[in-house]
């Protein structure tokens, strides 16, 4: 094909959005697509842009109800504020009318602010670094095999379609070299939490050796033990 199956792709996108919440210009860049010109094909679905318009509509409802309750003056600053539905107070008052939420008593200041559900809170707390290159490493071998597919498409292509291809590829490559060095840089992170456990390990272990050996020197051991420190082996040695 000449140019890349857009149709497939934006079904590619619903799947995962439907699965993760992901934004359309995360997948992209995941992808290894240039966002500037597939966000006229990888979209949300018409019901998802419907449900937003009607939270929306819910949040300026809460505006107006809590502005009422204000002092005129108060209200009417939050209002101009707040009239798209983005003042503190409209968040909040939003955010903590949702059935069963308790983000807000857990998790404390991000919680109140960033409008999580319970769930992505939970689950982001028990994320470590092995789940970051997990995923580094596997948007990098998706960006890797779109590559091989444009490139393959790059034989039957016109000009025009060719520079396009082009673009894409070297949009996917620039996100390989980004997620690359972010690799390195987490596992570079690994290997000094890693050094820095073994010499506090090692650390404690010696304190624990002289402690016990000043414990003999003060009960007189009459065997006249020799005292020798510093025999614990070094770390990496």
């Amino acid at each position: 094909m000449a140019k890349p199956d857009w149709g497939e792709l934006q079904q590619r996108f619903l799947s995962d959005n439907a699965k993760t919440g992901v934004s359309p210009k995360d997948w992209c860049e995941a992808q290894g697509l240039n966002y500037a010109t597939a966000r006229r094909y990888i979209k949300r679905s018409t019901a998802q842009n419907a449900q937003e318009c009607a939270q929306t509509k819910v949040r300026s409802a809460h505006c107006k109800a809590i502005t009422k309750a204000l002092p005129a003056r108060k209200g009417a600053e939050d209002c101009a504020e707040g009239n798209n539905g983005n003042s503190p107070v409209t968040k909040r008052a939003h955010y903590n009318s949702r059935p069963g939420n308790q983000n807000a008593l857990k998790h404390g200041g991000y919680g109140r602010r960033m409008l999580l559900s319970d769930s992505v809170t939970e689950d982001a707390q028990q994320l470590t670094l092995d789940d970051e290159l997990f995923w580094l490493r596997a948007a990098s071998l998706t960006a890797a095999e779109n590559i091989g597919r444009w490139q393959a498409e790059l034989e039957t292509a016109d000009s025009e379609s060719a520079k396009y291809l082009h673009d894409l590829i070297s949009s996917a490559q620039k996100a390989m070299h980004r997620n690359t060095q972010r690799i390195e840089s987490l596992e570079y992170t690994k290997n000094s939490i890693a050094k820095l456990q073994t010499d506090v390990a090692y650390r404690v272990a010696a304190t624990e050796k002289v402690e016990m050996e000043i414990d003999v020197m003060k009960d007189g051991d009459k065997d006249n033990a020799i005292v020798v420190h510093n025999t614990l082996p070094i770390p990496g040695r």
